[in-house]
């Protein structure tokens, strides 16, 4: 066999192993128990705060490839359309993070910016991060995609397209990360429900 189509350890070990790819089937199962419970929960909060948006319902999906790796997703709010764009996504990226992300544009955008934008330089999303990206579809937390928030800087929307805030937490940190959604999603819900700076 030519020697570049030849496995190495590490390939034959994953190749040998049987169990691998019914490990992958539960632990993909098992974050979409995790985000079928967000989904209830999310549902019983947003009712709460965004009753003059029609938020749709729970989506929750899942691919194989994100830059060669399998994905979930949990969208809610979620309302796609062709200029306008309201969303909070939970994400799990195989091997990387999980994540939750505000994805505003449009109309969403011209709404919510100016509180939002306070809000971001009074220090109120410390830890998270902003996006710096031309391409709004992108999740990764590289340095040209997101930028940490820093209460040095003042942030402007005025010229971008898009407002992304995301924030992640390791895998490593699994038996967290319904807390982890939970409070952050409070926290976004609250940005987009007044048009005040929050407090």
């Amino acid at each position: 066999m030519k020697k570049n189509l030849s496995l190495s350890d590490y390939e034959m070990a994953v190749a040998k192993d049987k169990e691998f790819l019914f490990t992958k089937t539960r632990i993909i199962e098992k974050v979409y128990s995790v985000f079928g419970n967000l989904a209830d929960d999310f549902t019983v909060h947003s009712k709460l705060l965004i009753q003059d948006i029609e938020a749709g319902t729970p989506k929750i999906s899942k691919g194989e490839n994100y830059k060669g790796l399998p994905y979930v997703i949990l969208d809610y709010p979620r309302i796609f359309q062709k200029e306008d764009i309201l969303a909070i996504r939970c994400f799990f990226w195989w091997g990387n993070f999980f994540s939750i992300t505000l994805h505003l544009s449009g109309k969403y955008k011209q709404e919510f910016e100016p509180a939002l934008q306070q809000s971001i330089n009074a220090d109120y999303f410390k830890g998270w991060h902003i996006s710096v990206s031309a391409n709004q579809w992108e999740h990764h937390f590289d340095t040209d995609n997101y930028m940490l928030i820093s209460n040095n800087l003042a942030y402007s929307f005025a010229d971008r397209p898009f407002i992304k805030l995301a924030k992640k937490i390791p895998l490593i940190e699994w038996d967290s990360t319904e807390d982890f959604f939970i409070v952050n999603f409070q926290i976004l819900l609250k940005a987009i429900s007044n048009h005040a700076p929050i407090r």
